[in-house]
């Protein structure tokens, strides 16, 4: 079986990489618009109701809420 992290990361590193801040950080609602521009995409292909869950499954990513707002990275490496 594929893991999610394979199957996902490079699309998701890339819609970041194109919406992410100087601190690189990106807003969730803008990576989903990104993907979505590029490909057929629904979190719940993955069994995940939201694009928020798939991304705190993937252990590649860093999750910040404020308030309404969240955001993604990726992880740095230690």
């Amino acid at each position: 079986m594929v893991s999610i992290n394979s199957r996902c990361s490079h699309r998701d590193f890339w819609a970041i990489a194109n919406t992410q801040d100087e601190d690189g950080w990106a807003k969730l609602g803008l990576v989903g618009g990104h993907i979505k521009n590029q490909a057929s995409f629904d979190a719940r292909n993955y069994d995940y109701d939201k694009l928020s869950s798939l991304f705190e499954a993937i252990d590649l990513f860093e999750i910040k809420r404020d308030k309404t707002i969240i955001s993604v990275r990726k992880k740095s490496k230690k």
